[in-house]
């Protein structure tokens, strides 16, 4: 029902070919708790005995059967018994083929022996009836998801449960490998026996940015329902509360009135999980889109346009009553009224106009609502205008690459053992060079990356390091000027 497979590894104690291990993973298939009504929970299996936890020797090598062999590696004893007339086919007792055992435990030798000798490379096998690409894609095994495709493997068969390689990938967040397959030819939206696409089960399973993310940057459908349950990946994500994939999949446009079979909204789902954060990012989408009317004022604050005017005009009207309430000559009880009317400014627009994207911009508003207005200081403050301007406009030295040059990139990465994701940028499908980073706010990958700086709206890389020293370096003096007329004047 639930998914399991053989034995993984095999480093530290005996194992007998007709012993069998099982991994239990009782969340591998949504559909089954929730036709079932049972949450799949299993008690794990014991520990071994520490007695059992003890290294082969050489003498005990001389002695495995070539299913052993195979799972610890033993070259020498594989080639005895093959060229003793043993099947390279043959299956052992679990219907488990040897070349299976050799793609889990990623022997890449064996396998290139194996193949040689003529092993079927689609040959199903075990309680999953799954291929050897099926098992290496599992365990995240890349060099060998690579090898065997190279043998012909094909990446599009379903397994017992009616998952391809691009699905389990997903699911168990081997990034580099649903890179790979894509890049290979693996259409993004394959639809396995449940009508679940490869984004569904990463929105489901993964709880980071990836392979989500690099799924939506190859165009992954966001608004597709799956089978049974007609959940969308946003469904999917609020059914197990997960906010980072569930915010990737708004910001790429989710359908917000999209009903499953429940006739259940991602905001309905949500509520039933009790995500109150997802909830009001939910809300606040809902009415920035126009799909809510809560109040009269939603066809302007929904307004992007005029919610970043607001934001620019707030400070300056912010701060000039902050500096005129206490100086001026008017009575404590207007002065009192005047000071309740901009709290009730700021919390008017906090409230209907504010959102995370404030803080991107108001540092540089605080900037130009303070020091741009001081004439005084003419030639510094134009100095500090220019490379501020140059820090905030310039190209800070986005890597930039065609789709082409993108694909080509990840085959020669991934057949080369290379395609390691701290050296891989997943949104930008590109090898980072040295020094460089992708900036989250930007959404792309720049060279000689140091910080993305919310004081001038811009990244600080390669192109505009020398513009943003200056740019401190005429704001340090402002601010030292500022400071020696405050004190000794």
């Amino acid at each position: 029902m639930c998914r399991s497979s053989a034995v993984l590894s095999f480093p530290s104690f005996p194992l007998d070919s007709t012993n069998k291990m099982e991994e239990k993973d009782p969340n591998c298939n949504p559909m089954q708790p929730l036709l079932e009504g049972g949450d799949g929970s299993q008690n794990p299996p014991p520990p071994p005995p520490e007695k059992a936890l003890q290294q082969p020797g050489p003498e005990d090598y001389k002695n495995f059967d070539i299913v052993r062999a195979t799972q610890y590696g033993v070259f020498e004893r594989i080639q005895e018994i093959i060229e003793n007339g043993f099947d390279v086919n043959t299956m052992d007792k679990e219907n488990v083929s040897l070349l299976h055992w050799a793609a889990i435990n990623n022997r890449l030798d064996i396998v290139k022996y194996f193949a040689s000798k003529g092993a079927i490379v689609d040959r199903f096998g075990g309680d999953l009836n799954s291929t050897p690409l099926h098992w290496a894609t599992r365990q995240g095994h890349l060099p060998m998801v690579v090898l065997l495709m190279s043998y012909g493997a094909d990446p599009s068969v379903r397994d017992g449960e009616g998952c391809s390689c691009i699905h389990l990938a997903s699911q168990f967040g081997h990034t580099s490998i649903v890179a790979y397959l894509i890049a290979k030819g693996q259409d993004v939206d394959f639809l396995d026996k449940n009508g679940m696409t490869a984004l569904m089960w990463a929105s489901y399973r993964v709880f980071g940015y990836d392979p989500a993310r690099l799924l939506l940057t190859f165009g992954a459908k966001v608004n597709t329902s799956d089978k049974y349950q007609q959940n969308t990946p946003l469904h999917w994500a609020c059914v197990t509360g997960n906010n980072v994939v569930a915010k990737l999949l708004l910001d790429a446009g989710a359908n917000l009135d999209a009903i499953n079979a429940k006739g259940e909204s991602p905001l309905d789902v949500a509520a039933q999980q009790k995500n109150p954060g997802l909830v009001r990012k939910i809300r606040e989408l809902r009415q920035e889109r126009g799909l809510d009317m809560p109040h009269c004022l939603v066809k302007y604050t929904a307004n992007k346009s005029i919610r970043r005017r607001v934001t620019f005009i707030f400070p300056f009207i912010f701060l000039f009553g902050i500096g005129y309430i206490p100086e001026c000559s008017l009575s404590f009880e207007i002065k009192a009224l005047l000071a309740g009317i901009l709290f009730l400014y700021w919390r008017t627009c906090s409230y209907f106009f504010f959102d995370d994207r404030l803080w991107h911009i108001l540092p540089y508003i605080l900037v130009e609502a303070t020091y741009l207005q001081d004439t005084i200081f003419t030639i510094v403050t134009l100095l500090l205008t220019f490379n501020f301007y140059k820090s905030w406009k310039s190209d800070p030295g986005f890597i930039k690459a065609d789709r082409v040059d993108k694909i080509k990139g990840i085959l020669e990465l991934a057949e080369t053992q290379s395609l390691q994701l701290s050296q891989f940028c997943t949104t930008c499908l590109i090898r980072r060079p040295l020094r460089s980073k992708h900036c989250s706010v930007c959404n792309k990958c720049v060279a000689k990356f140091d910080h993305h700086c919310p004081w001038v709206e811009n990244c600080v890389g390669a192109n505009t390091h020398k513009y943003f020293v200056s740019y401190l370096f005429f704001l340090f003096i402002l601010i030292c000027w500022c400071m020696y007329g405050t004190v000794c004047c």
